[in-house]
């Protein structure tokens, strides 16, 4: 694992990537189209769009944090896998035999297989927008395999 600089960690990211979260009762991994930094100094950070349906958004509201995770594969398994259920009603990791391993600093859970690189996120805002939330993340630490 190389440790990347949380001022650099914008230069990790390119759509789509996968946001980690922690939900009541289990851990929940969602694909994200659109996601971008929008600064980086003093740290990185960055921001993406979600409905305010989906589970990830409830996650984040409740946790207060997440982790942008950059897949090897854009149009991998892990990728179309984690966007076929809802992490409302399933258990990914169960579900698809997904192992994983703790954050550094945040509680979610990265997959041990077909992630490059981990951002990890303390939210700072959700602004809503039209039919969407905007979820605003400040990094705490990214990293990559």
């Amino acid at each position: 694992m190389k440790e990347i600089d949380v001022e650099e960690a914008y230069k990790l990211i390119k759509s789509p990537v996968i946001i980690a979260t922690k939900g009541k009762s289990s851990y929940d991994l969602t694909p994200i189209g659109w996601v971008m930094p929008y600064d980086y100094e003093p740290v990185t950070k960055a921001l993406f769009a979600s409905s305010p349906e989906h589970q990830a958004d409830a996650n984040i509201r409740r946790s207060k944090e997440f982790a942008i995770l950059i897949p090897k594969d854009a149009a991998g398994a892990l990728v179309e896998n984690t966007g076929s259920v809802s992490g409302a009603t399933v258990d990914k990791f169960e579900k698809f035999d997904i192992k994983a391993h703790k954050a550094k600093k945040i509680d979610v859970m990265i997959p041990d297989d077909e992630i490059s690189a981990v951002i990890e996120c303390k939210m700072t805002k959700v602004q809503a927008e039209g039919s969407v939330d905007l979820i605003f993340g400040s990094a705490l630490c990214a990293y990559e395999f």
